[in-house]
């Protein structure tokens, strides 16, 4: 087999395809190394002996009526390397389950593929709550478990105090929830919440949620708004692709209603 991807669930394909009495002949990540924890790296290239392929992606699958072999090309050198296998695992590059949250018209997010949601987990439309994978890829049961416990305070004061949505006009552009918007700027690509209210206390588990496409060991934040720097921050966990980002919600302190954007920015490597 090829494994594409490099993150942990693709290390655990790789177990699952050995336990199958399948050989892994090479693990294929676009990054400069697998986007796993540095000690299943390790485990998988000395324990298992799986090549990875750094840098470099999947052009062609060859085959006729199964899988002959792939070609894969690196990134930097544009170099092609023919591999010989008969079975192909697609993992990682997570899309979330938006299905539903598309077609309702809420409005979404292009970089998470989710819909939009403020730190009560609201969506566009009143009465519409998200919470878990449908708002970002991709987190473990356990957190999305503590998002819908986050949620049920919003849930209960909506079905409390609410009043139906009206959909005079399904085809209507949806609005955005309340408060001001978050931006990250490369190499952070997406932020959960998208926006936030300073009146609505902290987001789930007092955590901003971000996505990283670089490898950045000693990461610090800057936030400003609207131009004016609030602070920077420290965070003593490394950033990495393949895995949520966590930011304490504290980097928003002095965040004000009126204050414009919110841009969020990594410093440091």
């Amino acid at each position: 087999a090829v494994v594409v991807g490099g993150e942990l669930v693709s290390w655990s394909a790789v177990m699952t395809l050995r336990e199958a009495g399948c050989r892994t002949v090479a693990m294929v990540t676009s990054y400069e190394k697998a986007e796993a924890y540095s000690l299943f790296r390790l485990v998988g290239r000395t324990a298992l002996r799986v090549p990875v392929r750094t840098r470099s992606h999947v052009v062609e699958i060859r085959g006729r009526g199964r899988v002959g072999e792939v070609v894969l090309e690196h990134l930097d050198t544009g170099a092609r390397e023919v591999v010989e296998c008969d079975t192909v695992v697609m993992t990682g590059d997570w899309v979330p389950d938006h299905e539903l949250a598309r077609s309702r018209g809420l409005a979404m997010d292009p970089a998470t593929k989710g819909p939009v949601v403020d730190a009560a987990l609201r969506t566009s439309e009143p009465g519409v709550f998200a919470v878990g994978n449908l708002l970002h890829p991709v987190d473990t049961a356990d957190i999305a478990a503590l998002d819908g416990e986050h949620v049920t305070g919003a849930v209960n004061d909506w079905l409390t105090t609410g009043q139906p949505a009206e959909h005079d006009d399904p085809n209507a552009a949806a609005a955005l929830p309340p408060g001001v918007a978050l931006t990250v700027t490369a190499p952070l690509r997406w932020v959960v919440p998208q926006r936030v209210d300073p009146a609505d206390g902290a987001p789930p588990r007092h955590r901003l949620l971000t996505w990283c496409d670089d490898f950045v060991l000693a990461p610090a934040v800057e936030v400003s708004q609207g131009g004016r720097s609030l602070g920077r921050h420290r965070v003593w966990w490394p950033a990495a692709p393949g895995r949520v980002f966590r930011l304490p919600a504290s980097v928003l302190d002095g965040v004000k209603t009126d204050g414009g954007d919110v841009s969020i920015r990594l410093v440091g490597r």
